[in-house]
């Protein structure tokens, strides 16, 4: 059936096909544009500074508010720079399984977990505040590393 709930024949519904894979294409092309690496460089420093600053406002009580407002600040930036790194293709690319020529599917699920785990034995011996900082620095030379080594792309 059309737009209208009138049937189609088979032309049309070619036609109709053909339109949606060729929007399929360009929405693709234009989530491919290139970005510039100051995004992910970004992210991670930005990311990085808020959770420290998180976590060394536990460990130091009088600058506290200090460092609160320092880590609000900062990942408030993240967040910013995290949605215009994504609406910056036009289209906001989700986990599928054709990853194109880029990196396979297991590691767009497992790499993310590996600044957690790498955090973690922080925790068991600092405590929360040894966490936080654990995880700031991972996660931000996570996305330093990617923001440097990737061709740019969105």
């Amino acid at each position: 059936m059309d737009s209208t709930g009138e049937p189609m024949d088979a032309r049309q519904a070619q036609s109709a096909l053909a339109a949606a894979c060729a929007a399929r294409v360009a929405a693709r092309e234009a989530g491919e544009r290139e970005r510039p690496r100051g995004y992910g460089i970004g992210q991670g420093l930005t990311f990085a500074v808020g959770f420290i600053a998180l976590g060394l406002a536990d460990r130091e009580p009088r600058w506290g508010i200090w460092l609160v407002a320092a880590a609000t600040v900062s990942l408030t930036g993240f967040l910013v720079l995290l949605w215009l790194g994504a609406h910056h293709g036009g289209v906001t690319r989700w986990f599928h399984r054709d990853r194109g020529s880029g990196r396979p599917p297991w590691q767009a699920w497992v790499v993310p977990f590996i600044p957690l785990a790498i955090s973690l034995p922080a925790a068991v011996v600092y405590g929360s505040a040894g966490w936080l900082i654990a995880f700031g620095l991972a996660s931000g030379a996570d996305y330093v590393l990617r923001g440097t080594w990737q061709a740019g792309t969105a």
